[in-house]
């Protein structure tokens, strides 16, 4: 995976390998199916809707029922537009991409919704220090989970880098 800067279109290009884009893109569905499901029935929509009034039951219930579904519509969005662009069939060896500023930002709210589906899956906490050892044991699954947790941050990371106005290139 290589992340710079599409100059033309002052967004990001992302070059991935077509095993890369094929995890987005799986991954990429499966965040538009648990956006789909009804509220409360998946823990991790709790963490892609969490409660905006923290000490007030009733103000964040009307909150979550102004919003939810607009939030939910471009997350699903988002979502669909990263599964488009990197779906494939076949191995084309590399996937080219190149995004302008909005569109990037749209990946950027996907690859933030997958992390936090992801770290809901694997049990990682929000507060939790990256030096904390771990004491229970993780599954093969888990292993993957938390792998693909890491790499979806460094895509993020390198992203952010890119389209960082003060960083200077």
């Amino acid at each position: 995976m290589i992340v710079s800067a599409a100059q033309a279109l002052g967004g990001v290009r992302i070059v991935l390998e077509s095993e890369e884009a094929m995890l987005l893109a799986e991954f990429a569905g499966q965040v538009v199916t648990v956006l789909e499901q009804d509220a409360h029935t998946d823990p991790a929509l709790d963490r892609l809707f969490p409660d905006a009034y923290v000490d007030d039951d009733a103000a964040s219930d009307d909150f979550r029922r102004y919003t939810r579904e607009d939030l939910a519509q471009s997350k699903r969005d988002a979502a669909a537009a990263v599964r488009d662009a990197t779906s494939t069939e076949e191995d084309r060896g590399i996937v080219d991409i190149e995004l302008d500023q909005a569109a990037s930002w749209g990946w950027l709210t996907f690859l933030t919704d997958l992390r936090l589906i992801l770290a809901e899956r694997t049990g990682i906490l929000a507060d939790e220090p990256d030096d904390d050892p771990v004491t229970e044991p993780i599954t093969e699954r888990d292993g993957y989970m938390r792998a693909a947790y890491e790499w979806v941050g460094f895509v993020q990371g390198s992203m952010l880098e890119v389209l960082d106005p003060t960083n200077e290139r």
